[in-house]
């Protein structure tokens, strides 16, 4: 599938949408149609780890109360603001994969995320999702949790695309690109990619001292990677600071350190409570 627009006047057009700065007064969930379909405006020929994507991690946690909730968009609203990377959370119970994060179920079948992706990119075809398939809260063998994946592949025969290495945009466009953090599950390995999430943090004192530096080192790392896929988690977690209050926390210095950039890559960026202004400060350094 080809290009859709150049990278100049797709720039453009994020500009007019008023996406490119820190995008002061978009709400939540606002989408436009740049943020919908912001990788038109990339070449067939880019590879997935040559592009800045912005992500959310535990992508359908949004129910749990304010110690276990990552979220407040759900997937298609994550996806429509221009989240390309999502973090799947599955629960393997009576053959099939519950999303949970610990503990909670988030009353949401993976069925039901695949489907949320296969609508949004039935409308959106030059745009591509890569997903982390995870086991949680299940203690099943790689085989077990493996056949019920090899399932649902069956029952969305052409949506996800299981390929051990990373593709180009231009075979991807209209897939769901599988990173797999199961042995039993086929895709580009999670193991073998360069990932920073440190979660554990226990007080805002270490947010500051500790997971702001990390996060800020790992994005240095981005820009002058080599061709493997970076991922650089802004979440955390401590019993003295809640997902949302880190969340809250740290936005002020990604958001800083983001808007500094042009042109730059800095990989996948997945962060808790993501917002359209948090998702275009990310996507727009491809323009």
């Amino acid at each position: 599938m080809g290009t859709m627009v150049s990278r100049r006047s797709f720039g453009q057009a994020l500009a007019g949408a008023g996406l490119v700065a820190a995008g002061v007064g978009l709400s939540t969930a606002t989408a436009s149609a740049a943020s919908s379909n912001w990788m038109g405006g990339l070449p067939d020929s880019t590879l997935l780890s040559r592009i800045s994507m912005p992500g959310t991690h535990g992508s359908a946690t949004r129910v749990g109360g304010p110690a276990v909730a990552n979220q407040d968009l759900t997937v298609a609203e994550q996806l429509n603001v221009g989240v390309r990377f999502l973090d799947a959370r599955c629960r393997l119970i009576n053959g099939s994969f519950a999303m949970h994060h610990g503990a909670y179920y988030q009353n949401l079948m993976f069925g039901d995320v695949l489907n949320q992706c296969a609508a949004f990119l039935s409308s959106h075809p030059s745009e591509t999702i890569l997903m982390r398939v995870k086991q949680e809260y299940s203690n099943d063998s790689n085989a077990a949790f493996g056949a019920v994946f090899a399932d649902y592949q069956r029952r969305w025969p052409t949506l996800m695309k299981t390929d051990a290495h990373i593709p180009a945009l231009g075979q991807s466009r209209g897939k769901v690109v599988v990173i797999s953090d199961n042995g039993g599950v086929p895709g580009i390995g999670w193991g073998g990619l360069d990932i920073a999430d440190d979660y554990d943090i226990p007080t805002i004192f270490d947010l500051y001292s500790r997971k702001w530096p990390g996060v800020q080192r790992h994005l240095d790392a981005a820009r002058v990677s080599n061709g493997n896929l970076f991922i650089t988690f802004t979440s955390s977690w401590g019993w003295g600071l809640w997902p949302r209050d880190a969340a809250n926390a740290i936005a002020p210095r990604v958001s800083g350190y983001l808007g500094a950039l042009n042109r730059q890559l800095v990989g996948v960026v997945p962060m808790d409570f993501m917002t359209a202004t948090k998702a275009s400060q990310v996507y727009r350094l491809n323009f």
